[in-house]
């Protein structure tokens, strides 16, 4: 078991102990679970350490906040404004991965209009003056251009919806808030009911003595 592994297992001892013994509505307790899938696919499906590396970073920093707001180091709008913009920057990549697979799938579509064109176009021409030369040109011309429409198809395949991210942050946003601190009242108002009483029998013998 390799170290990032066991930092993620770690990440999801920790958050369970964190809201073991607690009383957890059926919607809290899906988001836990989602939230713990979320980052294990993401970590499974990581291509490079780099990657791994920084699923497991921001998996140990919300649980970190969980940790802080729950014993009342920091506030929830701390933590949350963290995860925003990690959020932020997951949306960023997610846009430029798009972009670069637009430029790519230009590409291939153009490369493969150009190979179909030209079997088009130079068939007859090929043939009149050698068909077996003709044969073996337009062949290796078809092949090229199911190459091109293969990786044009892959392309549309990579495009990335931002729909997950947002989906996350909204769980992870719930977690956050459940162990936001109920704020007390400034002052009750038994407190000021006789606070005003307290005036009222002040100001009693002075109107009684005036209408003497």
């Amino acid at each position: 078991m390799s170290n990032r592994t066991k930092r993620l297992q770690k990440c999801n001892e920790k958050i369970d102990a964190l809201f073991h013994g607690v009383e957890l509505n059926a919607q809290i307790k899906r988001e836990l679970e989602a939230v713990k899938a979320y980052y294990y696919n993401l970590y499974i499906e990581a291509n490079y350490k780099e990657n791994e590396e920084a699923c497991i970073q921001t998996y140990e920093l919300l649980v970190h906040g969980l940790e802080e707001i729950k014993s009342g180091t920091v506030i929830p709008g701390d933590v949350l404004k963290e995860m925003a913009d990690i959020k932020s920057l997951k949306k960023t990549g997610i846009v430029l991965e798009n972009i670069f697979t637009s430029l790519e799938l230009l590409f291939w579509a153009g490369l493969a209009c150009a190979f179909f064109s030209y079997c088009v176009l130079m068939a007859a021409p090929l043939a009149a003056v050698n068909p077996f030369f003709a044969l073996g040109i337009l062949s290796i011309a078809g092949l090229a251009a199911i190459f091109s429409v293969s990786n044009f198809f892959e392309c549309v395949d990579e495009f990335k919806s931002s729909a997950p991210v947002e989906e996350e942050f909204n769980r992870e946003k719930s977690l956050i808030m459940f162990f936001k601190p109920v704020a007390a009242s400034s002052e009750k108002p038994s407190k000021v009911f006789e606070e005003d009483t307290q005036q009222q029998g002040g100001l009693y013998p002075q109107i009684v003595g005036m209408t003497n």
